[in-house]
């Protein structure tokens, strides 16, 4: 279909040996995190001028992320991103590992490395009261 915008991650098979692990869970979901301050992960307001890159966020399926309206397939299974972070990305991106310090990292298809060091947080065991503010 003409005019249609599709959006493609791909994984080089070191980093979907890496985080094929994290899908296993049946009670998460994967997010594809832009840290823009928002949200009540958000590591600080200044995350927003100071550290623009994006992380993976391991959440409990039963939280409140309906603001990651987007999600991303692959053959591992599906990144749920924030629409409005479309502007940070590239339509073809690739998540690559580091064999030397087995770092994960964004790259795209004319931006080049979008971010250096995608960063893995697992929030799938905070507390009941938090789980569903994110």
């Amino acid at each position: 279909m003409k005019g249609v915008f599709t959006m493609k991650l791909s994984l080089t098979p070191e980093a979907a040996s890496k985080l094929a692990p994290l899908f296993d869970d049946p009670t998460s979901i994967v997010l594809l995190d832009y840290g823009d301050g928002n949200g009540f992960l958000a590591e600080g307001k200044t995350e927003c001028t100071l550290n623009q890159a994006f992380r993976i966020l391991i959440v409990h399926k039963d939280c409140d992320f309906h603001e990651y309206n987007q999600h991303l397939s692959t053959p591992i299974g599906n990144f749920y991103y924030k629409d409005y972070t479309k502007m940070f990305m590239d339509d073809e991106m690739t998540i690559k590992l580091n064999p030397h310090d087995q770092q994960l990292s964004l790259h795209g298809q004319y931006r080049g490395i979008i971010t250096a060091n995608l960063k893995i947080l697992d929030y799938r065991d905070q507390e009941n009261d938090n789980r569903y503010h994110l």
